[in-house]
């Protein structure tokens, strides 16, 4: 028996999935679909809230503009966490988190580092929906960092002991990451290749992501990077080069200028050699310079 959880702004959205989901689940299941339009909560405290009222051992958090395709994926879902060393699956994450505030992508080694299985949409840009599969070890389940929360699955015993962090993470970014880092202290987090979902909508990267991005870093700053499985010295200097190439991108469209100096400083942000700090630190300015 399954507890479906969703935070809630759209009614149309909401009914489709409640739909996909009795046409899918296969097991039985509950929803529970937590309004969040009037007066919104950060999605952290509504997820908490699905978390208290769940009446099953397992939980699955989904965004509303989610689509199953996988036929009796509630069954798949309860069989891998037959494995009592899990704790946290997901259908997209990426097997390094990096130093610098990021995303859960591993910029730079996402054709090694990423695994992902689903259909994704893109309103932004003038394409097609694709098929979006990472698999380097031909896997069925892959053991990663953090996970995407597009589709998160635990207990309702994890969820209890490790809730989503709404003290600090008061909007509706960077909890799946806090969360794939919390719960990776004590178990495995995972993607599983045994459920595809169709994402109707690309995330969102603004000024409320990049506040979250740095929370999420001050809190992990001691732990971080993290990675699972082998990933050479190299890797990982590309990785936080690639990281912040992508950070400043963001940061230049929404953040003061004096803001992205302080947030390469927090908690020395990057261990690499002084002359790539340097290079990094300068770059900077001159974002900031040929922006203006």
């Amino acid at each position: 028996m399954l507890s479906i959880i969703i935070c809630s702004v759209n009614s149309d959205q909401r009914n489709q999935l409640i739909q996909n989901i009795q046409e899918t689940v296969g097991i039985p299941y509950e929803v529970l679909a937590i309004e969040n339009h009037i007066n919104p909560r950060g999605i952290s405290a509504v997820y908490n809230e699905g978390v208290r009222r769940a009446r099953f051992e397992h939980l699955c958090f989904v965004h509303e503009d989610v689509r199953f395709f996988t036929v009796n994926w509630g069954s798949i879902l309860l069989d891998i966490f037959k494995d009592s060393q899990l704790g946290l699956v997901g259908v997209a994450g990426a097997a390094h988190k990096p130093k610098l505030p990021s995303g859960w992508g591993a910029e730079g080694l996402a054709d090694r580092l990423v695994k992902i299985n689903m259909i994704q949409h893109f309103k932004r840009k003038n394409q097609p929906p694709s098929l979006q599969y990472q698999n380097t070890e031909l896997e069925k389940l892959a053991q990663v960092a953090c996970v995407d929360g597009l589709f998160l699955a635990s207990t309702k015993n994890i969820m209890e002991r490790i809730p989503f962090d709404e003290i600090l993470l008061k909007g509706f970014h960077g909890y799946d990451i806090d969360l794939s880092l919390a719960i990776g202290q004590y178990y495995k987090v995972a993607v599983t290749y045994d459920i595809l979902v169709e994402h109707l909508s690309e995330g969102t990267l603004n000024k409320d992501w990049i506040e979250s991005s740095i929370l999420i870093h001050k809190k992990w700053n001691h732990l971080l990077p993290v990675s699972v499985g082998y990933i050479s010295k190299k890797e990982k200097t590309i990785c936080e080069k690639k990281t912040f190439r992508f950070l400043m991108k963001v940061m230049k469209d929404h953040v003061p200028a004096q803001r992205a100096w302080i947030t390469l400083h927090l908690g020395e942000l990057i261990r690499l050699n002084f002359f790539t700090y340097l290079k990094m630190y300068l770059s900077i300015g001159k974002a900031y310079v040929l922006k203006k």
